[in-house]
């Protein structure tokens, strides 16, 4: 498995060095209110805004990620509520059980 992650990973840099190598134009960058920037490789455009979009996406997924162990713990504390309740009523049927019996034997 080890080799099969490697070797995807070497195909996926072969890929972004070779488009690097081939969008390397210098580009300006126009912003809102004429801010503009230097003139940047098209390849680092490219680079930079992936890795906004990847950023951005992990912040989304560590906010779902909270909000599912605040869920996680909330069903597993009504879990173990359940559980002690399902106790306690299995203790009273026993009891019952044995007077029961008692007054059979009587």
């Amino acid at each position: 498995m080890a080799y099969v992650k490697s070797i995807i990973l070497i195909i996926v840099l072969l890929f972004l060095i070779t488009f690097g190598v081939k969008n390397s134009q210098p580009t300006l960058l126009n912003y809102y209110f004429n801010i503009t920037t230097g003139t940047i490789p098209l390849y680092g455009i490219v680079y930079i805004s992936t890795i906004i979009g990847i950023i951005i996406g992990m912040i989304v997924g560590i906010s779902s990620r909270v909000a599912l162990r605040r869920k996680e713990r909330q069903v597993q504390r009504e879990n173990r509520d359940l559980k002690e309740k399902i106790e306690k009523v299995e203790e009273v049927r026993k009891e019952e059980e044995e007077e029961a019996k008692a007054e059979r034997e009587d």
